[in-house]
């Protein structure tokens, strides 16, 4: 997994509802390989860090199963600071995330997910 940012500010958080805001330059290993002379965020790396940030803030695991309506609206290339909103619906067992830079909405998704037994 690519490692998360160093530094994230929680903006909101309650029980299932979660905003979070962090900057990235280019020298962060999320950017390595991903494309020399043209850094952009990939999609499974904001796919991976909706769910790792999920289980970090709601303190629990949540077992991938599958994606679901998931669009990148635009290319995420450093520097940035993102806002990144994510919430868990338990009832339908999904996790819902979206990722917006100073120009507005970069992508949005949702993940099934399996809240795992602690």
């Amino acid at each position: 997994m690519i490692p998360l940012p160093e530094t994230i500010v929680c903006r909101a958080q309650s029980e299932h509802r979660l905003e979070l805001e962090f900057a990235l330059t280019p020298e962060h290993p999320c950017f390595a390989g991903h494309f020399d002379g043209l850094p952009v965020l990939a999609a499974v790396v904001q796919i991976g860090w909706a769910q790792a940030l999920a289980e970090r803030y709601f303190d629990r695991r949540f077992v991938f199963r599958a994606l679901q309506s998931n669009k990148f609206q635009q290319l995420i290339r450093p520097p940035v600071t993102l806002t990144v909103e994510l919430e868990y619906r338990p009832e339908k067992e999904l996790l819902t995330f979206s990722y917006r830079n100073a120009r507005g909405l970069c992508s949005k998704g949702a993940i099934s997910v399996q809240a795992a037994v602690p």
